[in-house]
This record gives C-alpha cells, sequence and structure tokens, in this order.
C-alpha cells in the first residue's frame, strides 16, 4: 500500500486520493504513458515559439502561455498565448490578459495562482512542480466546482509525486498521464 506523510489533510482523505490517481494511472494504455510522456515538452514547445515571437527567453514564455490557461481548452489557450506573442488583441478573460501582460515583464512572478505558476513552471522544463486543475481535482474524487485551497493543493500534488515515485516517473509525466486517462473517462 501507498502511504503519504502529510500532516495537513485527515489519513483517510489522503489515502482516498492516493488510491484515486493509482487506479487512474494503472489503466492507462501505451499510448497514454507515451502521450504523457511528451506533453509538457510539446507545451514547451509553444512556450519557446511564443518566446521568439517576444525576443525573450523560455520563463516569459511558459508564464505567457501559463496565464491564458485559466477556464480554457488548450487549444484555445494555444492560440490566445500565440496571439498574444504577435501583439494582437486577445479576447477572453480580462484577468488571463493582465497576468500575460505581467508575465511579459515578470516571468513566473506574474502567476500568483498555485495551478498558473506550476503549470507554467512545468511548460519551463521543471518536472517536480505539479500542476492540479479541474481535472487532477475530479481525477482525485473531489467536487471541482469547489476548488482547492491552498493546503488541498499541496496535498494533491504530494499524492501526484507520491504515485509518481511508486512507477519511477517525473511527478510532471504522472500529473500529465492522470489528466489523460481522467479526461478520456470523462468522454
Amino acid at each position: 500500500m501507498i502511504t503519504l506523510n502529510v500532516t495537513h489533510t485527515p489519513v483517510e482523505a489522503t489515502q482516498d486520493i492516493l488510491s484515486s490517481y493509482l487506479n487512474l494511472a494503472m489503466k492507462a494504455s501505451m499510448q497514454d504513458v507515451a502521450d504523457a510522456a511528451v506533453w509538457y515538452n510539446d507545451a514547451q514547445a509553444v512556450a519557446l515559439d511564443v518566446a521568439r515571437n517576444l525576443g525573450t527567453h523560455l520563463e516569459i514564455g511558459a508564464s505567457i502561455v501559463a496565464a491564458f490557461s485559466p477556464r480554457q481548452t488548450w487549444g484555445r489557450n494555444v492560440i490566445n498565448a500565440i496571439e498574444f506573442s504577435h501583439g494582437n488583441f486577445v479576447p477572453g478573460l480580462a484577468n488571463n490578459r493582465a497576468m500575460a501582460e505581467t508575465a511579459k515583464h515578470i516571468g513566473f512572478d506574474a502567476l500568483n495562482g498555485q495551478k498558473t505558476n506550476a503549470f507554467a513552471r512545468n511548460i519551463a522544463g521543471d518536472t517536480n512542480a505539479v500542476t492540479i486543475d479541474v481535472w487532477m481535482i475530479r481525477a482525485a474524487g473531489l467536487d471541482a466546482s469547489k476548488g482547492v485551497n491552498k493546503t488541498e493543493y499541496n496535498m494533491l500534488a504530494d499524492c501526484v509525486r507520491t504515485v509518481a515515485k511508486e512507477f519511477g516517473l517525473a511527478p510532471s509525466v504522472m500529473q500529465a498521464l492522470i489528466w489523460i486517462v481522467a479526461r478520456g473517462e470523462a468522454k
């Protein structure tokens, strides 16, 4: 049995989340694993395009991509980040545009949300950061409409890291794998 030493959440809840994440990882096909292994590399290619368009570096590009991620599909996220990098107006949430504008100057520090900050770091190549979005909350068996607080976010990220260690994968790859399987089951 996988166990996690986390003092900020009830052991039973942590074990349920570990079980949920472990079960999803075990359902993964070989194609799911292959897709998860390259997901953040592919996202990094987008961030590099954004950075090149702006004449800057990867941290800025990854931060801009992450800034456009809240409440967007990945396809829309990519389009918005590329359009922004070309200096075009990007429709959608004003907060996302404001974050992207700030990220253009200060990178990761523009992203105050745990999810967007971790997402930018994953895209930039940090394999230990763990992005917890609504799909990862659902995959944990929690109500995504309520979101999670910082303590719960950290606990979910720790659970992903624990399952990743069991499988010998980087936490970012395990997160991508769980996300892929959870999304696939929802279709």
